[in-house]
């Protein structure tokens, strides 16, 4: 297994579809597939999720399933009549149904008009053209340009400051929630969240329908971050997601927020995936500029879980090359002195405390691994968000917790059988630990366990054993 911490998200799409590139994608280092559910049909979603399972395990390694549901995106309707807009140029938009002058933009959303407050902006495309609200009236909302731009047909607006009213889980969602939960996701990402609530909805919806897959939330509205706190705390993982976030407030103050998001998730011991634009140019050639690698490095250094491609592998000329490259750049970044984000020592409970102690222990004696069998990850994530050097091996005794830890940070993960002894448990996991990650025997390795095997949330037990010998 590959020495890299900080993990990596590759998105599927028809350039990972030729047989025999999801095995390369793996192999180049690929920790989790993201689908994408804003492109192609539920078939096709299907099919990537089913071949991603077969190349796993081919690879006999776990690997992280995440779906992406596209939530509630606002489009300029199909009959938008091309133009450009000046600074200051006066723009009537309405949703579906009357038309209320001429030349009025409809929004391809019934209720749009509802949307908007008084504090809006009118965000078109990538950030081009930015529009002020100056008045909403009925079925109608009157906006000025501030920045130019061209107003297409389908291209994607963005309301800020919105009214609640927008669903957060549409239909399309729910019909894509659905595969996600057939398919056995090991995480379904929401976009376009606003709040806690939101999150806590998509959990209520998951358990409905008696999945375990754990809830990333896509930080990409101002609302979001303003909320980001009761959103960290209603979800399981958080997801930089900097396109549309910048198209909102700005590309000049995604910097900063990326930094204090992935600061304040660590501190909660979240997951957090910086994403977007990370190799944009690798789309069409086969290195990324200087730039992005420093982009990808400083992500590393901020301590992200981990760091995500979209074009670059969904459709992209070069995804397999992308891959390594992030790679390459990401276990160079880690040989920093310092990797940030580290969580503060807040012990709540005997198990947080054991392992804090487990991880402590670690560092003091140099022991070449801490390893943690587990039953729901929970061990493996409490040792994960510290942020330190050495490798976690976490031996799980089901399969669908071992590909959700293939997300965490530092975490190598695997299966490992249930075992009626404690003791037959500890010697079984150091060998399984010295095959995984090719320890040396003789090394001291840290290692935690239950009062009985397959226990839940009861980790009581630190064990300093040396490596056996094959």
């Amino acid at each position: 297994m590959h020495p890299r911490r900080t993990k990596i998200v590759a998105t599927l799409g028809p350039a990972t579809d030729t047989p025999g590139t999801l095995d390369q994608l793996i192999a180049a280092g690929m920790d989790c597939a993201r689908i994408n559910c804003s492109h192609g049909t539920a078939d096709d979603l299907r099919r990537r999720a089913t071949e991603l399972r077969e190349a796993a395990e081919r690879s006999g390694r776990p690997v992280s399933l995440l779906f992406d549901l596209q939530g509630p995106k606002l489009r300029l309707s199909g009959d938008t009549v091309e133009r450009t807009l000046a600074p200051g140029d006066r723009v009537v938009f309405c949703g579906n149904g009357n038309v209320p002058e001429p030349d009025a933009v409809r929004v391809a959303f019934d209720g749009f008009c509802e949307l908007v407050t008084d504090r809006s902006e009118l965000v078109i495309g990538d950030g081009v053209p930015r529009l002020i609200t100056e008045a909403v009236d009925g079925e109608k909302v009157v906006a000025r340009a501030l920045s130019p731009g061209r107003l297409q047909p389908n291209k994607g607006i963005n309301v800020t400051y919105a009214r609640p009213s927008l669903p957060a889980i549409t239909e399309k969602d729910m019909a894509d929630l659905d595969v996600a939960v057939e398919m056995g996701a090991d995480f379904v990402a929401l976009s376009f969240v606003r709040n806690g609530i939101d999150m806590i909805r998509l959990v209520e919806f998951l358990e409905e329908r008696g999945s375990y897959a754990r809830t990333i939330a896509k930080i990409e509205k101002i609302e979001a971050y303003e909320h980001l706190d009761e959103i960290l705390a209603a979800s399981h993982g958080i997801m930089v997601a900097r396109g549309d976030y910048g198209v909102e407030a700005g590309f000049a103050r995604v910097p900063l927020m990326q930094k204090d998001t992935i600061y304040r998730a660590t501190q909660a011991g979240k997951l957090v995936i910086t994403a977007t634009q990370m190799f944009e140019s690798m789309i069409n050639a086969p290195e990324p500029t200087r730039a992005e690698a420093a982009d990808v490095a400083n992500a590393v250094i901020d301590g992200t879980s981990a760091v995500m491609l979209s074009a670059e592998t969904s459709i992209g000329s070069y995804p397999v090359q992308a891959v390594l490259a992030m790679s390459d750049i990401a276990i160079v970044a880690e040989e920093s002195s310092v990797i940030r984000g580290g969580h503060e020592p807040d012990i709540g409970g005997t198990a947080a405390a054991v392992m804090h102690a487990a991880i402590t222990l670690a560092d003091d004696i140099d022991a070449v691994a801490v390893v943690v069998p587990t039953t729901s990850g929970g061990t493996a994530r409490a040792c994960a968000k510290y942020r330190r050097r050495r490798p976690i091996i976490a031996l799980a005794h089901d399969v669908r917790v071992a590909n959700q830890l293939a997300l965490e940070w530092g975490v190598r993960p695997a299966t490992i059988d249930y075992l009626e002894s404690v003791d037959g448990l500890i010697d079984e996991a150091l060998i399984r630990a010295r095959d995984l990650a090719e320890l040396e025997p003789g090394g001291l390795a840290v290692l935690t366990a239950g009062p009985q095997s397959g226990s839940i949330g009861a980790t009581n037990l630190i064990v300093l054993r040396h490596i056996p010998p094959p």
